[in-house]
């Protein structure tokens, strides 16, 4: 079984070495050296499909809302974080814990309670209309504190809580005698730090008015940037080329101590 181990070892090992080795980074740097510099904003049908770098001043023309529970927000990406209580053992062995629905297996478990899920509202560049394939490279990180007291969702009623600073909207009415029990479930918010007229330089493909975070551009895969300030096609590409070598060592780091613990397994085996 040992030698198993070790064989699968060195095989990954090699592969993730010939992955570096043949992996090419340099057609989606060829595709932003080529890409239009666009600083007003507008739209050109000759760049259609292309990779452009528009730089100036976000603005939210839409907030987010999760209509679910029909709440509206200050921001234009919002993230429904959902936790549900699992007890675990029996009888005075019981254990409880929060669990994220963002887990497949919980959310199998526990269908009651509402996904986690990502709202965005309607944010432009310029002209340009911000993909969510694009937004979604946003962080959505700071805690919404401004809460409704009762909401309801799909009929059930939800009551304001905190815990630790943190807001949340549960389906079991806060009590001193009873905690939350089994398959009760509370849900929290968190947004975007995206400030209205936050300047930012972004790095997308057009599609018609829209400014797509991810697609094929002449037969290469390219992903979209957001970065913070104006940045100059320079800084964008040597901030690509930095974070490039990172991931290089760090590969081949990895299929070093691979093919290594391979060979040591073998040899104890």
């Amino acid at each position: 079984m040992n030698k198993w181990v070790s064989v699968v070892l060195c095989i990954c090992g090699l592969g993730l070495g010939g992955m570096m080795l043949t992996g090419d980074s340099d057609g989606g740097r060829v595709l932003i050296e080529n890409a239009p510099y666009i600083t007003d904003g507008k739209i050109n049908p000759n760049h259609e499909g292309k990779v452009v770098i528009v730089a100036g001043k976000m603005a939210t023309e839409e907030p987010a809302a999760d209509e679910e529970l029909g709440i509206s927000f200050d921001s234009p990406i919002i993230r429904r974080n959902v936790h549900v209580m699992v007890e675990k053992g029996s009888g005075s062995d019981i254990k409880r814990s929060w669990e994220s629905m963002a887990s497949s297996n919980i959310a199998r478990m526990y269908k009651s309670a509402p996904p986690v899920i990502t709202f965005y509202g309607v944010v432009k560049a310029g002209d340009f209309i911000l993909d969510k394939t694009l937004l979604k490279k946003f962080a959505a990180g700071v805690n919404v504190n401004s809460l409704p007291r009762t909401v309801s969702y799909k009929g059930t009623p939800l009551y304001h809580e905190t815990e630790s600073g943190i807001h949340y909207l549960t389906n079991r009415e806060q009590s001193l005698v009873f905690p939350h029990l089994d398959g009760d479930y509370r849900i929290s918010y968190t947004k975007s730090s995206l400030e209205e007229n936050h300047e930012k330089t972004l790095v997308g493909i057009q599609k018609g008015n829209r400014l797509l975070g991810e697609g094929t551009v002449d037969g290469i895969e390219f992903f979209g940037q957001e970065w913070n300030g104006i940045l100059t096609r320079e800084n964008i590409l040597k901030n690509n080329d930095n974070f490039d070598f990172i991931l290089t060592v760090l590969g081949y780091a990895l299929s070093v101590a691979l093919i290594a613990g391979g060979i040591y397994s073998f040899k104890k085996s």
